[in-house]
């Protein structure tokens, strides 16, 4: 049983692996570092609005969630968004984005576009159908993959536009460095407690002990992917 077992992790990190490329493959990502100041503003303007929904969708699942670590696990990530005694990450984002070149009146001005506005109400239609699941599988994919680690691969690409910015500002960043290097992707199989992903990672594992649970994962894994990916479109140069 212990081998089927990690014939099922090692499946569903496999398919991680591959959904992972086909993101940062995105012809949008493969050329940051080429985006000018006012291009990479202004898709970060359009990614914020996805950044905004990230309690809702984590409230969502913890509603949902029955193992009591991982709920446990899930209420302390939510609270860590909003610490006492120093401004929220939402309020650390709005820093950054006026670091990289954006006024504090662009970015109350922005107005998410259709194909952004689309993004957000498929992140919470795909958690409110996870919550509709028999077990956690499917909430905990969610919450790890949208919520951890395409964030943390997310802002490891625009890191390597986002530095000299930054550099240049004399300011250090304080949301999109923070989340790129604690965020991190940990393989399920080697799941620690170092970052956020691992820590869902290991709750996530212990689920996945059959072809059907891990067909749920790809499943949801898949479409938060095939969402993203429809997201960067609109930034494509035609």
């Amino acid at each position: 049983m212990e081998v089927d077992v990690d014939r099922m992790i090692s499946r569903a990190d496999a398919i991680e692996r591959c959904l992972l490329q086909r993101l940062t493959d995105h012809p949008v990502l493969q050329r940051v570092a080429s985006l000018t100041r006012t291009e990479l503003v202004a898709l970060l303007l359009q990614r914020r609005f996805i950044s905004m929904i990230f309690t809702p969708v984590y409230d969502m699942g913890i509603d949902a969630l029955s193992d009591a670590d991982a709920l446990g696990l899930a209420r302390e990530i939510v609270r860590e968004e909003y610490p006492q005694g120093r401004p929220s990450h939402r309020e650390d984002l709005v820093d950054d984005l006026m670091s990289l070149g954006a006024t504090r009146s662009q970015v109350l001005a922005c107005k998410p576009t259709a194909e952004t506005i689309a993004t957000v109400n498929e992140s919470l239609e795909l958690m409110a159908e996870a919550t509709t699941a028999d077990g956690d599988v499917r909430v905990l994919a969610m919450l790890r993959l949208w919520g951890e680690v395409v964030v943390s691969v997310e802002y490891g690409v625009f890191w390597s536009a986002m530095k000299p910015l930054f550099e240049a500002s004399d300011k250090a960043s304080s949301f999109y460095f923070e989340h790129y290097s604690h965020d991190g992707c940990e393989q399920l199989a080697t799941a620690s407690t170092r970052t956020h992903s691992g820590r869902l990672g290991v709750c996530l594992r212990d689920l996945l002990s059959s072809g059907s649970a891990v067909d749920a994962f790809e499943d949801v894994e898949t479409r938060i992917v095939d969402s993203r990916l429809r997201f960067y479109d609109q930034f494509v140069e035609t």
